[in-house]
């Protein structure tokens, strides 16, 4: 795909984000947050400022007569999945529900959870843009994924001398646990161990579930040695060796491709940044292209979707734009 320069007709500033594609480009909504902040929030009781046409709230409004569905001129409102930006302190969030005509929902861009630091003070400038493609990780939102609250099969237990314990959270000491195609962020996989009064390990629970995997867990290894055990106080401060757990079959979880929600639009991307920058790039055609030197004031001769923000210079966020 080439982007010819001299037809560029809009402009979206980016941050980068490892879970959305720059959006919109299109403005929505913009405005300022009520000073009474609400966690996962956002809260506009002022009046949300609809930018075309300039009339009507976040909530969308019907048409009234034979036909329901029709979208009433000055009613196109804000849908689940939009893409919000803070303006202000240049993070992401993503609509996860209509609350009021001032009121939204937010929601995390990986979908883990509400985004309880997206607008947790008031007065604070956002705008709000339609999707771009799909609203999550472009489709890579499936694949394997470990099912929390599932009992690993103990393989392996060398422990002695710890003391009885309640559960306690412990991070994996060595095994490879999920090959997470190039996606960052989020809660890491963890699990919760029991030690019982002998000092043997014998119950391993998967605690969160950690990123969607390429492949299947099953024979994968999760090992606790005895450093990774001790750091914990409640489990005292003896014992040697360490225990292993192997992923079976039911310990894990599939699911399969999202289909895409339409050909993402693709961008130029201007490094606004007042010294040379570095990004790291998904492009049109699907690849991951980390361009390193790019000179300030320069646009990119590349067709791009989304700016990750692991490998883009951090000192570009707020003055990258986006063309297209």
């Amino acid at each position: 795909m080439i982007i010819n320069p001299s037809t560029l007709t809009n402009g979206v500033m980016v941050i980068p984000d490892d879970d959305v594609n720059i959006p919109g480009p299109e403005l929505q909504f913009s405005g300022t947050t009520d000073a009474a902040a609400i966690n996962g929030k956002l809260i506009d009781s002022t009046r949300p400022i609809q930018v075309n046409p300039s009339i009507g709230g976040f909530t969308q409004t019907l048409q009234t007569g034979s036909n329901q569905n029709q979208v009433a001129f000055g009613g196109q409102g804000v849908q689940v999945g939009d893409i919000v930006y803070n303006t202000t302190s240049n993070v992401i969030a993503v609509v996860s529900a209509i609350d009021s005509d001032t009121t939204l929902s937010l929601e995390l861009p990986n979908g883990s959870g509400d985004a309880s630091t997206a607008f947790n003070t008031g007065s604070q400038a956002y705008a709000i843009y339609q999707v771009n493609g799909m609203p999550f990780n472009n489709g890579l939102n499936f694949g394997f994924r470990a099912l929390v609250g599932e009992e690993l099969e103990e393989t392996l237990d060398d422990t002695t001398g710890y003391d009885a314990a309640a559960n306690q959270p412990i991070t994996a000491s060595g095994g490879t646990i999920l090959d997470i195609m190039n996606q960052t962020g989020g809660t890491p996989l963890t699990f919760t161990l029991t030690i019982d009064a002998g000092g043997n390990a014998t119950i391993c629970t998967i605690a969160t579930a950690g990123k969607f995997s390429a492949n299947s867990l099953v024979g994968r290894t999760v090992e606790f040695d005895q450093t990774a055990i001790r750091a914990v106080a409640a489990f005292g401060d003896t014992g040697t060796e360490g225990c292993t757990f192997t992923f079976g079959a039911g310990d894990e979880d599939f699911t399969d491709r999202s289909q895409a929600g339409g050909q993402p639009k693709a961008f130029q991307i201007y490094n606004g940044h007042t010294a040379v920058a570095t990004f790291n790039v998904l492009t049109a055609g699907g690849d991951t292209v980390l361009i390193p030197q790019v000179p300030a004031g320069t646009i990119l001769p590349l067709a791009v979707i989304r700016v990750w923000s692991v490998g883009t210079t951090a000192a570009a966020l707020g003055s990258t734009i986006a063309f297209t």
